[in-house]
């Protein structure tokens, strides 16, 4: 481990110190030992070990501090730190008078002498502090007191007693920039202790308080230093003790293995305090067991965190350490966490961890690409699968029924690696160059279908009663192919009424209002609201009139009702959106947003494939076990097909189609490999349709056989299965307890 050391001259020298293990054979051992296996013989200037495996090693301390010192300061170095880098390393010290030293050192091994040159070149830094602390800037308090360097040897931080503190940009090592002046203790209270956790982000400032602060630049609003960065106390430790005494934090030591670090304080007790987690792991009174006279004045824990070391004024004491899994809590799975550099608290998923970069096992990212996933696929194959499954019990001929029926539930037998290799390789490039025309389609094919199905009634009865098995083709041939030609040719219109003539570029914030995101959204509700009214209040009107009136003209006001109807829906919807827009809303950033290859509606079309199958056949099933007595009544009631269907056999079949949702719903939240192939696997919280997300299962799927065994990575993968499956079982249970309660309601019939 690279070292610096001051002196009381100022003089600097930079060395290395730490521990060398040598095997040796048993012959080597000193006479007359005897060792046993797992004991420890101290020999001379060294430790001898007899592993559990036999092995014999000497293990000694080693201090090489050449004669060679660096630039001197003109007082007592009162504080140093250093940080290796590529080409040396880093250091600097401060002394007694204020003045720093920020110096970079190299070695280069002389070719033709073999000789170790060592070269530095640094600055002094005589540091200014600004108000309100420049008062203070020549006592005790105001005095600069500690120094840090970052680990990427970029900032340097000079701090002093009464907590203020001076950030240096020195890339530049000759020429260090001043960045901004912050505080890092609150009023009248002092600095006690400095430690740069693992990684160098981040700074832990212990006052005599008792509190400690955990600070780290980060690119937040209002940032006036030059380089956009401002130094944020993202955690907050309180003292150990609230009962009034006074606590004064006298040691602290970092991890060199993770965010852990231990605080000792005036009171004898020792703290091992997680940063990520902001949560304290334990805590040891140390004076009251006897462990220590007196408060810890210095201490270390273990490269490998299992051990825990604490020296007072008389004595040395060591504690068998098993941290377990310190940065993994409830609030880190499932709360907002400020990681290193993030402007905020935020939810993420990112578990390749670093030395630069903190693990994230937040799982809320993954929870949240599940439901959404479910939302968006069962929003796209819910409709289509029971309005399909009405469709061929009550209306298509047994003829093609008995031809369809099969076809549909075929399709369930899809592996759902060809449908996501699919979707994601196919369907997706196409639909990125075909945007405009496929959402011109969600809202044009429907209506063409319903205006196909209202010019079928303009037909004369007898031709109606001649082709009436062959509606089911009609549709298939003309009413469907129709729609699909008007939504292409309309949609460049559209684009360009909404969206400057360009989606794409709408969607990524290219300029334009939110009016034709707005429209899009509100056409659905928009829709719902016209047929709620023209059901409530127009239908009933229309029955008192038409009382006298043929089946042709009946007819022609049905479809002129259904002209109406459209006109009213996207009139509310554009006055609405037109209202939303002059309050300055916009659905970018929403429910819209830049538009990604993979993405939540290539998701929906792949997993509906799935899904469509599943919810036809048992709701088919469902609607056909209805007893035939029930829609003989309704139809010698006078009532029609289309009111029989909806008010009669829908609510007879409700258990059946619940359950057939239920367990299309059930296949969409487990599905991994059309959302591991088609949603781009990225953990983004946001309902936007156009971007990405990744769900539990395909986490589970992707990860697990890289985790390390045992590792917290490894066991948070187990809560996410453990997680999906009571999100399954939940959703299962309710639907259950609903099911059986239609299934009442309809035994009464």
């Amino acid at each position: 481990m690279q070292a610096v050391v001051g002196y009381q001259d100022g003089s600097l020298r930079v060395g290395r110190i730490g521990l060398e293990s040598t095997f040796l054979a048993a012959s080597d051992l000193p006479s007359g030992e005897a060792i046993e296996r797992g004991a420890v013989r101290v020999w001379q200037d060294a430790v001898i070990v007899h592993n559990t495996n036999g092995q014999y090693s000497r293990v000694e301390l080693i201090a090489e501090l050449p004669a060679h010192t660096t630039a001197s300061l003109n007082a007592q170095v009162i504080d140093v730190d250093i940080t290796p880098l590529a080409n040396g390393s880093l250091l600097a010290a401060i002394d007694a008078k204020g003045r720093v030293r920020v110096e970079s050192v190299s070695q280069r091994r002389n070719l033709l002498t073999d000789a170790m040159v060592q070269t530095s070149t640094g600055s002094i830094i005589e540091p200014v502090i600004s108000a309100p602390s420049a008062a203070k800037k020549k006592s005790d308090a105001g005095r600069m007191q500690f120094v840090r360097v970052s680990e990427l040897g970029d900032q340097l931080f000079v701090m002093a007693i009464d907590g203020t503190a001076l950030r240096y940009d020195i890339r530049d090592i000759e020429a260090p920039l001043l960045m901004e002046t912050f505080s890092v203790t609150q009023d009248a209270v002092e600095v006690a202790a400095v430690a740069r956790l693992f990684g160098g982000t981040s700074l832990a400032v212990a006052d005599s308080a008792g509190s400690v602060r955990v600070f780290f630049a980060t690119r937040a609003a209002g940032a006036q230093a030059a380089d956009g960065l401002k130094m944020m106390a993202a955690k907050t430790f309180p003292p150990a003790h609230s009962s009034g005494q006074a606590v004064r934090i006298t040691a602290m030591a970092a991890s060199p293995r993770s965010r852990l670090f231990a605080v000792a304080d005036s009171t004898g007790m020792i703290r091992l305090l997680q940063s990520t987690a902001e949560s304290t792991v334990l805590s040891v009174p140390a004076t009251a067991a006897g462990a220590l006279a007196g408060p810890a004045s210095q201490m270390l824990i273990a490269p490998r965190e299992n051990r825990l070391l604490a020296v007072d004024a008389t004595r040395i004491s060591a504690w068998a350490l098993d941290a377990g899994y310190p940065e993994v809590s409830p609030r880190s799975l499932f709360g907002g966490v400020w990681y290193e550099n993030y402007p905020a608290a935020m939810h993420t998923w990112e578990t390749t961890g670093h030395e630069s970069f903190e693990s994230k096992f937040g799982l809320m990212p993954l929870i949240f690409g599940t439901l959404k996933a479910t939302i968006y696929a069962m929003l796209f194959a819910t409709p289509i699968a029971i309005l399909a499954a009405l469709y061929s019990t009550q209306f298509m001929h047994s003829t093609w029924r008995a031809r369809i029926k099969p076809t549909i539930e075929m399709m369930a037998s899809l592996p759902s690696v060809v449908l996501g290799f699919v979707a994601g390789l196919v369907v997706a490039p196409l639909l990125e160059q075909a945007v405009m025309p496929v959402i011109t389609g969600f809202f044009v094919v429907p209506l063409t279908l319903v205006a196909g199905a209202h010019l079928w009634q303009l037909l004369p009865a007898g031709w109606r009663s001649q082709l009436s098995g062959w509606r089911f083709p009609v549709i298939m041939v003309v009413a469907l192919p129709a729609g699909i030609l008007v939504a292409m040719a309309s949609a460049g219109w559209v684009e360009r009424l909404l969206f400057q003539g360009d989606l794409q570029a709408w969607l990524d914030g290219g300029g334009g209002s939110g009016l034709g995101g707005w429209v899009l959204a509100l056409l659905p509700l928009a829709g719902v609201a016209t047929t709620v009214l023209v059901g409530k209040i127009v239908n009933p009107w229309l029955r008192r009139k038409s009382t006298n009136w043929s089946q042709p003209q009946a007819a022609i006001v049905s479809l002129g009702m259904f002209g109406v109807g459209v006109a009213c829906t996207v009139a509310i919807a554009v006055a609405a959106a037109m209202f939303l827009d002059a309050l300055r809303l916009d659905t970018r950033g929403g429910l819209f947003g830049t538009y990604v290859q993979r993405n939540a509606l290539v998701v929906a079309l792949g997993m509906s494939f799935a899904i469509i199958p599943l919810i036809f056949t048992i709701a088919d099933d469902a609607l056909s076990s209805v007893p035939d007595h029930l829609r003989s009544a309704s139809l010698g009631a006078g009532a029609t097909p289309w009111q029989t269907a909806v008010r009669v056999i829908m609510p007879t079949a409700a258990s059946g189609l619940f359950s057939a949702v239920m367990i299309g719903l059930g296949r969409a939240v487990g599905e991994t490999m059309i959302v591991l192939m088609a949603a781009g696997n990225t953990p983004l919280m946001g309902w936007n349709v156009f971007n990405g997300f990744q769900t539990l299962s395909a986490a589970i799927a992707t990860e697990l056989p890289e985790a390390a065994r045992g590792s917290a990575h490894f066991r948070v993968l187990f809560l996410a299965a453990l997680t999906l499956f009571a999100m399954t079982f939940v959703v299962n249970t309710v639907a259950e307890i609903v099911r059986q309660r239609f299934r009442r309601r309809a035994h009464e019939l």
